[in-house]
């Protein structure tokens, strides 16, 4: 009976060990546990912040986007507003411009054909009186003298060592030329006289009978017509 206690007894004790060894393990594996699930919130706690600064971030960049956006709206319709302003202001212009390129049409056919020729007569004149610097600015009255192709001396040089006289003989008015835009072009025939052994290498025109088409402008400073340019032929 002794050794049933005995034995009873010792097993006893051998369970309570196990136990006791169940529980130290559980505890510690549960301790364990506890330390992996606050290990992973404070990461979850640092990944939840990282998203909500990441999410701020793209809240204030939407914002930033939605205010350029309503920016380059405004900005569209006044762009808009601008183009259709200038588009209408262009209209104005072409219409004005096309009201004064007729009106100078009407003009050329009922103006006085001598009138528009004089500074074309003035200028044969000149040659003819050796005044090569009236001929030359003459010639040259709407280009401004810094833009001119020939200088005043080389002009004078060139006309000295060739021209012996200039003779207007015909001036019409060229209805085709010019009436795009209003301006005035002169057909004019004239004849030549060089001197003896003329230097002609440099002149637009040959002894003898020549053509030109001359442009013709209204000096508002002058108040006259002035030669725009000439078209030799």
């Amino acid at each position: 009976m002794k050794k049933f206690i005995l034995v009873m007894v010792f097993v006893l004790l051998i369970a309570l060990f196990i136990a006791f060894n169940y529980l130290l393990w559980d505890r510690e594996s549960k301790e364990a546990e506890i330390k992996n699930l606050q290990s992973v919130n404070v990461s979850n706690d640092a990944s939840i912040s990282a998203q909500r600064r990441e999410i701020a971030t793209l809240v204030d960049e939407v914002s930033g986007l939605k205010d350029r956006i309503e920016q380059l709206e405004r900005d569209k319709e006044q762009l808009q507003k601008d183009k259709e302003g200038a588009a209408a202001e262009i209209d104005r212009t072409e219409a004005s411009l096309r009201e004064r390129i007729d009106f100078i049409n009407i003009l050329k056919e009922h103006s006085n054909i001598e009138t528009l020729s004089q500074p074309i007569v003035l200028w044969a004149e000149a040659l003819s009186q050796g005044n090569f610097e009236d001929a030359y600015d003459l010639e040259y009255a709407a280009v401004p003298e810094k833009d001119r192709a020939v200088r005043l001396s080389t002009y004078i040089e060139q006309m000295t060592s060739a021209v012996s006289k200039v003779e207007i003989t015909e001036v019409k008015l060229d209805k085709l030329r010019g009436a795009g835009n209003g301006e005035i072009y002169l057909f004019v025939k004239y004849n030549v006289k060089l001197v003896e052994n003329a230097v002609t290498s440099d002149l637009k025109f040959s002894d003898g009978e020549n053509e030109m088409y001359v442009k013709i402008d209204y000096s508002k400073e002058k108040k006259a017509f002035i030669i725009s340019s000439m078209i030799y032929i």
